[in-house]
């Protein structure tokens, strides 16, 4: 990463990272390959059939391929709100020059 990344409307909530979560990206052909990213789905998901990850992202049943592992192209604002929900506070929010 070159730089910090800009997180202005995640959900960040405190409380730290002690629930339980899922790593998917989307399904080859669902979207662009370069937007195939890694994201951090917190569980139970709020709406059924729905997961949110924690940068906003929706992915639906068919659409994920569930990872059992961190591989490949990470979603930066997922990993920033997990560092932070882990008890990382001092990760700055935006970029600074």
């Amino acid at each position: 990463m070159s730089g910090w990344v800009r997180v202005p409307e995640v959900r960040d909530e405190p409380g730290g990272l002690n629930g339980t979560f899922v790593l998917a990206r989307p399904r080859s052909g669902t979207v662009g390959e370069t937007q195939r990213v890694a994201h951090v789905f917190p569980l139970p998901a709020a709406r059924r059939g729905v997961l949110v990850a924690y940068c906003g992202f929706e992915g639906r049943r068919g659409e994920l391929d569930l990872l059992d592992r961190p591989v490949g192209m990470p979603c930066e604002r997922c990993l920033v709100v997990a560092a932070r929900r882990a008890g990382a506070g001092s990760i700055p929010s935006q970029r600074r020059n």
